[in-house]
């Protein structure tokens, strides 16, 4: 069975046992988790935050870079993604190329990267009425949600 570290609001840190509900909780509500981790939430404070989070810089990061990646390409292509429900706007993803290749770019590098990072541009990519999908006709606000996101994955020292 797993251990998790958590900090209580007292400040002091005790080891919690990982439990198959925590693991349930953790895949059930996924979205509402990556919404917690996105603004800042520590993933510390719960045994659902600690796993949700170790998932987000694992698998779904480097799948998130690889998804990337296939946009930009797609976008160049001038093609519909045949996997996507909403179409991705091709203008803006080719207005917002650099920042869409950095951000596949830290995700597949290998590094570090942190959970909120991971989970605001998880949130970015899963938002049908976000600036990805051309909701907004400036590139602006995808470029600042993009950049925003980036920044975010960088990991406290």
């Amino acid at each position: 069975m797993s251990v998790v570290l958590l900090v209580r609001e007292a400040g002091y840190v005790t080891p919690q046992r990982i439990r198959v509900r925590d693991r349930v909780s953790a895949r059930v509500r996924a979205s509402r988790l990556d919404s917690a981790l996105a603004r800042g939430v520590a993933p510390e404070s719960s045994a659902a935050l600690e796993l949700r989070a170790q998932a987000l810089i694992g698998p779904v990061a480097r799948r998130l870079g690889e998804l990337l990646r296939e946009i930009v390409v797609s976008a160049h292509a001038r093609e519909r993604r045949a996997r996507a429900p909403i179409p991705i706007s091709v203008s803006l993803v080719l207005e917002a190329e650099s920042e869409l290749s950095a951000l596949a770019e830290r995700l597949l590098g290998g590094g570090p990267v942190a959970a909120r990072g991971v989970a605001r541009l998880r949130e970015l990519m899963c938002d049908g009425g976000g600036p990805l999908y051309g909701r907004s006709p400036d590139a602006g606000q995808l470029r600042a949600a993009l950049d925003a996101a980036l920044e975010a994955l960088e990991v406290d020292g």
